[in-house]
């Protein structure tokens, strides 16, 4: 039987990345979405889709109680526990279950951070469709400046970045793992082509190397020791994570 292949870190299949292999699959943490990239839910999740919308329902109903995002300290890449920091008691028995932390179900936490890791990332996707706007006002600010061309503006200082924001540079994704981890199949492997990423993980000293014989495709395996660096916590696995990602890069 061949190893399901799931794409990492983003859920949203707008955000692959060049030709995706066959049998791919995103991971669908009870959030139904429209789209004809194939998609794979667990059937164990704590949560039912129509939980899963409640809850996304509050924490967005909490975070618009906050005036600026800095001000809003309920997700970040941390974990979980910080998404707590600063919350009313009742959203916060909500998102466990009515359970206080030391009785909380871990994979129902797990869930809900991978659901609202989706949710940014949904946000991310329609900020990225108006790139075409942003390419525009791009050239009309070179035209107001008297540029000869767009790549002036990096010669002020101005780099693609900053008009072009990068999901992995702007969505929290290194404490996505051990939730991931909380649901996938133990020979499950994770197909990775943001650029990113891929730096983030090339900065471990993990040994790419080619997955078969055609060389199309890169893998290298990811221990417990190598994990705990990438993400911050420790998360015991049974055997290494096998990462797979493209040898020629988008």
């Amino acid at each position: 039987m061949t190893a399901m292949l799931v794409h990492f870190p983003w859920m949203h299949p707008r955000l692959g990345q060049g030709p995706l292999p066959e049998g791919l699959v995103f991971f669908d943490p009870g959030v139904d979405m429209a789209t004809d990239r194939p998609r794979w839910r667990p059937e164990s999740l704590p949560c039912s889709p129509a939980e899963v919308r409640a809850l996304l329902r509050s924490y967005m109903e909490f975070g618009e109680r906050f005036p600026r995002v800095s001000d809003m300290k309920a997700y970040q890449a941390a974990g979980l526990d910080n998404f707590f920091t600063g919350t009313s008691l009742e959203f916060r028995s909500q998102l466990l279950g009515g359970a206080e932390p030391e009785a909380a179900d871990p994979r129902r936490q797990a869930q809900v951070l991978l659901a609202m890791a989706l949710s940014r990332e949904e946000q991310f996707v329609a900020m990225r469709e108006q790139e075409g706007r942003f390419e525009a006002a791009r050239e009309g600010f070179a035209a107001v400046l008297g540029l000869d061309d767009e790549e002036s503006f990096a010669e002020l200082g101005v780099p693609d970045e900053v008009i072009f924001p990068r999901a992995g540079a702007e969505l929290p994704w290194k404490s996505l793992l051990p939730s991931l981890l909380c649901f996938l199949p133990r020979d499950a492997r994770l197909f990775v082509t943001d650029a990113d990423v891929l730096r983030e993980l090339a900065a471990l000293d993990l040994d790419f190397s080619p997955c078969g014989q055609d060389g199309a495709l890169l893998c290298c395996r990811l221990d417990e020791d190598g994990l705990e660096r990438l993400c911050g916590v420790r998360v015991e696995l049974s055997e290494p994570l096998t990462i797979v990602a493209p040898s020629q890069q988008p």
